[in-house]
């Protein structure tokens, strides 16, 4: 699989992440897991798009790499720091994330998390040169 076919996998299945957590959190709040009296389905309904934004953003730092190693150019020390702090902010929030929403009411924004992570995981592999992007290799 090519490095922009799994950048592809892993903007799909972030993109699920709003959708099913929000309709998971509302689901929740109609069969009144929630207190009524707080703001309790906000405050995840916020970390759902907060995480989705930085995790767009830190693609976006990562861009520059992805160009120049798509394009067998050499990349400059502040290029490869740029996509390696991306990378481990991503990593990191993605696995805040997992351990937030463990949660037996949470079940499908787990797992759309966890499928978000694997995908995430094998398109860093590939950027990185861990894992071959060319499947004759």
């Amino acid at each position: 699989m090519k490095i922009r076919h799994s950048l592809l996998l892993y903007l799909a299945s972030l993109s699920a992440i709003p959708i099913i957590g929000g309709y998971n959190l509302y689901s929740n709040f109609e069969g009144g897991f929630y207190a009524v009296e707080h703001d309790i389905i906000a405050i995840p309904f916020a970390a759902i798009i907060g995480t989705l934004f930085i995790s767009l953003v830190a693609l976006g730092l990562q861009r520059r790499y992805r160009s120049r190693k798509l394009n067998n150019m050499p990349c400059t020390l502040l290029v490869k720091s740029i996509s390696i702090l991306a990378t481990i902010v991503t990593a990191v929030l993605l696995v805040k994330n997992l351990i937030y929403w463990m949660h037996p009411n949470h079940l499908p924004t787990f797992f759309t998390f966890l499928t978000v992570s694997c995908f995430y995981t094998y398109y860093q592999l590939q950027l990185y040169g861990i894992k071959s992007a060319d499947p004759n290799h």
